[in-house]
């Protein structure tokens, strides 16, 4: 076969090979535009958020004033969880489905990559069991339990084994 053959033919391996990759992560993003928006909510404007002035759906505000729309707090949320999924995908070995990798996706969102780095051994080993007890360890906002967390990670882990 001549050079420029091969070079095509793998010009379209590539280009399936990216596709393949865009349409899992269209249906990850779709479960997430559901998912996310029914455990953050929406505000328009700017709230106090731990540490942080916060809307939309609790990505961060340029401040204590202005407003959202609930169309530019859904394209901030899915760049959020985009920019995410690229740094978590390289790491994750296991082949997650597509609402396994939303509730992966919401927890770090959530908690911040960090936070999810500290899942993959147990993602990657296929240890349920071990996964569910630590998932559901993070419940805790300024050193006590709190009960949109306990919900959130229940929602999540629920979402994680559904098929």
């Amino acid at each position: 076969m001549k050079k420029a053959a091969w070079w095509l033919l793998g010009g379209l391996a590539a280009f399936a090979l990216y596709m393949a990759t865009k349409s899992g992560f269209e249906r990850i993003k779709t479960v997430l535009s559901s998912f996310l928006p029914s455990v953050e909510g929406f505000s328009s404007t700017p709230y106090w958020d731990v540490s942080r002035w916060s809307w939309g759906y609790g990505t961060a505000a340029p401040g204590s004033t202005g407003t959202i729309t609930r169309s530019q707090a859904m394209s901030d949320l899915l760049t959020h969880v985009a920019t995410d999924y690229a740094y978590l995908a390289p790491l994750v070995t296991k082949k997650l489905n597509a609402n396994q990798w939303a509730a992966y996706l919401s927890f770090s969102y959530n908690l911040g990559t960090g936070n999810a780095d500290n899942l993959l051994d147990n993602i990657n080993s296929g240890d349920q069991d071990a996964l569910g007890q630590q998932w559901a360890k993070y419940i805790y906002s300024g050193g006590s339990v709190n009960s949109d967390l306990v919900a959130r990670r229940s929602k999540e882990w629920a979402l994680w084994n559904t098929v």
